[in-house]
């Protein structure tokens, strides 16, 4: 019994060293806090500092108030004034800006399951004021804003912002470097600013080649808008990607030869359209596509030789083909045979 009454004064004792060695207001602060009115708390922890503005106790009460009133960049900024003036506080400080960065970062997760965009905006907005220095809050909120920006323009410039602030933080190393870069890419097309993206797309796929598929999907999105140049320039760096890394593909091949085309870049169509063929030699669509850029660009024996193994071998009783071949004859002055063609062509097209 005497045992048990020495250790509670001892404990007493020790409490009272405790708060002795506080101001009145930090010591008010504190108790306030503990008792959960934060308004007060913070009231007292300011007429604390006005007394006493290196009171790092003060500081660290004030983060906790702003902590649990919803002000989480005034939190911030007050744990580490409290971490600075004590350092024997950092692992409290770290302890408790973790603990509010993971509990707005996992609201903002359980707003976006749910699609509500907003709320998923708001708390990864304050994730990010909880703790700046994580590159994933600023990814998942420049991510919510970029989409929101798709019906509502007015959440284009804070994606711009939050990918800007990316950009600044992210390295190399990070693992979710690839994906900061696409999306930051994404968003300064958006904006307008394709010079910055292409920077950004090709420093992408100068740190790996194998990133081709973010490449290839912006290129798609050109191809949408019919933004063609654009598109073109995508896909060129996606292809050159998928050769450094051996893994061509016909479709890319494909898509590039429809755009250099429509582009009346009639070389470049004719060099990617002879890479799907040599991917897949007797494919149909491709075939003629050749035999078409052949004779847009007025390459007429290119186009007559083209047409001869599309009619013979590859699709005989296709009328596209001969009406190619029979203009192809014509431009070369063979009137027999063009007429020949195209009598084939009538005939397959009745």
């Amino acid at each position: 019994m005497k045992k048990c009454h020495v250790i509670l004064c001892t404990m007493l004792v020790s409490l009272l060293a405790f708060y002795a060695c506080k101001s009145v207001e930090t010591t008010s602060a504190m108790l306030h806090n503990q008792h959960g009115n934060y308004d007060k708390a913070i009231e007292m922890a300011m007429l604390a500092l006005e007394k006493k503005p290196n009171d790092a106790e003060a500081h660290f009460q004030l983060g906790i108030s702003y902590s649990y009133t919803g002000k989480m960049k005034e939190s911030y900024i007050e744990f580490q004034e409290a971490a600075r003036l004590d350092p024997k506080k950092l692992n409290d400080v770290e302890n408790n800006i973790k603990h509010n960065w993971a509990t707005h970062f996992n609201n903002g997760v359980s707003e976006y399951s749910i699609e509500n965009m907003e709320g998923a905006e708001k708390e990864f907005k304050l994730a990010t004021e909880a703790d700046p220095r994580h590159v994933k809050g600023w990814l998942n909120l420049a991510k919510v804003q970029f989409r929101l920006a798709q019906d509502d323009s007015t959440y284009l410039e804070p994606a711009f912002e939050s990918v800007d602030t990316l950009l600044a933080r992210v390295t190399p190393d990070e693992e979710e470097y690839a994906n900061v870069l696409s999306l930051s890419g994404k968003v300064m097309i958006r904006r307008g600013m394709q010079d910055r993206a292409i920077d950004i797309f090709e420093k992408l796929m100068l740190d790996d080649p194998a990133n081709f598929e973010i490449v290839e999907e912006v290129a798609g999105d050109f191809v949408g808008q019919k933004e063609w140049e654009s598109a073109a320039t995508f896909y060129e760096m996606a292809a050159d990607g998928r050769r450094k890394t051996d893994s061509e593909d016909f479709e890319v091949y494909y898509n590039l030869g429809v755009i250099y085309f429509k582009l009346e870049r009639f070389m470049e169509a004719i060099d990617a359209y002879q890479n799907t063929l040599r991917m897949k030699p007797d494919d149909r669509q491709a075939s003629y596509s050749l035999l078409l850029t052949y004779y847009q660009a007025e390459f007429y024996d290119e186009a007559i030789m083209m047409g001869q193994q599309y009619t013979q071998t590859i699709a005989p009783e296709e009328a596209r083909g001969w009406q190619i071949l029979s203009l192809s004859y014509n431009k070369k002055g063979m009137k027999i045979k063009a007429e020949e063609a195209f009598q084939k062509f009538k005939e397959l097209s009745q």
